[in-house]
């Protein structure tokens, strides 16, 4: 059994019931999550960088309609005495 593996028992095994539940959904969505990336990189070509082939392509101008602008800079508030 690897460290990661016994640190997940005994701490499950420490925890109330609903904070163990609470661990074992995060640690399953974890496995799901590194699962998924393993099946789409097996299966997606990238490029010399890294990045998927035609990232970029398909993300060119997806915030063409959305406004990206700074929002106004705050009040700023006296909160020393010099």
């Amino acid at each position: 059994m690897s460290v990661i593996a016994l640190e997940l028992e005994e701490t499950l095994a420490r925890l109330d019931s609903h904070s163990a539940a609470a661990l074992e959904r995060l640690v399953r969505d974890a496995l799901d999550l590194a699962s998924h990336q393993k099946a789409r990189t097996a299966t997606q070509a990238t490029d010399a960088n890294g990045w998927p082939v035609g990232y970029f392509e398909e993300t060119a101008g997806s915030f063409a309609d959305e406004p990206l602008e700074d929002p106004e800079d705050p009040i700023p508030t006296a909160t020393s005495s010099w």
